[in-house]
């Protein structure tokens, strides 16, 4: 029997970010909540029509277009969700990443930016990072890719009896987790807010490690790790939201919570010599909502030496490595 989860793809989701005008589309389709109508099965359009208060004409080229782009089915004269849409586009589920994907494409996002070159602060309290951790935690290259990680810094699956990790900012924890699914005595520290952990303890169920996970709430940047605790910490896609000083004092906090001879892996894009389209983009987003920026390798390794760090590494353009 298929399980049930084999067809939901999450990367689709992410899709609906690009292009011009497929995010300006799907935006409409979300502030109108066509998905609540579907989500009772199929359904026509004039049903659709009535219950989003709309012109049926209009509702009717919508539902076409989302069926062209894979989100809906269409037989007949009526249309259904896929399974895609069904978990994360209906709203009320947990499973609901409508939130995230309209902060994404809203264009309020682009005059924040702006606005913020202009010398006004903006603020961004209400960031559903929930709703991308949930995304994120469905990705199933996810899983070969976070293996991968562990081998390039020299964690080998099975090898590494009663390994004590921190995964700090760690979303939905899927990158540690992987690790611990196939040894059943690593342990896993997970720091995140409380609505981001409800997300990774899902996760941890859904991978039957819940026993091996401790949920601790608490901020990056203030939040006590204790001292040589931990034989590995990661820190995936969190210091590109750090200025220079946050980083500096989070890698201190790090170096005393790890063990003699522990590690410490980042798992974040890392700028080069030239400016690139993907880190021009992602810093100025970052330092729009968080002061940060992605940094290059040798931020990084100026940064870890003076905390003390040794054997410092880039295993790629995202991963890098030291110990203690």
């Amino acid at each position: 029997m298929n399980n049930p989860t084999d067809d939901i793809n999450p990367e689709l989701i992410y899709s609906l970010y690009t292009g011009i005008f497929k995010p300006q589309l799907v935006r409409i389709a979300l502030l109108l909540d066509v998905f609540t109508p579907l989500a009772k099965g199929s359904v026509d359009t004039h049903t659709i029509a009535n219950e989003c208060g709309c012109d049926e004409t209009g509702i009717h080229a919508l539902l076409d277009y989302l069926y062209s782009i894979k989100l809906l089915k269409r037989q007949n004269k009526t249309y259904s969700l896929t399974s895609t849409a069904a978990r994360f586009l209906v709203p009320g589920k947990k499973t609901y990443v409508g939130g995230w994907l309209l902060m994404e494409i809203n264009p309020e996002l682009w005059d924040n930016i702006l606005q913020k070159m202009r010398g006004k602060e903006q603020s961004y309290q209400d960031i559903p990072w929930a709703q991308d951790a949930i995304l994120e935690s469905y990705r199933k290259l996810r899983i070969a890719e976070s293996l991968e990680m562990w081998r390039a810094v020299g964690f080998k699956p099975g090898k590494h009896k009663g390994l004590h990790i921190l995964d700090l900012a760690c979303g939905c924890a899927i990158k540690s987790f992987v690790l611990a699914k196939d040894d059943k005595t690593i342990r896993v520290t997970c720091i995140d807010s409380k609505k981001v952990l409800k997300v990774s303890r899902d996760l941890a169920d859904r991978f039957k490690i819940l026993q091996q996970v401790t949920f601790v709430p608490g901020n990056t940047n203030s939040v006590n790790l204790g001292e040589e605790n931990y034989n590995a910490v990661l820190l995936g896609q969190i210091t590109d939201y750090l200025t220079p000083e946050q980083n500096i004092d989070l890698f201190k906090r790090i170096h005393r919570a790890l063990i003699p001879g522990g590690i410490i892996i980042i798992d974040v894009p890392m700028s080069g010599d030239k400016p690139e389209e993907l880190s021009c983009l992602v810093t100025l987003l970052t330092w729009s909502i968080s002061g940060g920026g992605v940094h290059s390798f040798a931020d990084y390794n100026k940064w870890l030496q003076k905390q003390g760090f040794t054997e410092i590494k880039q295993h790629n353009d995202k991963w890098l490595s030291a110990k203690k």
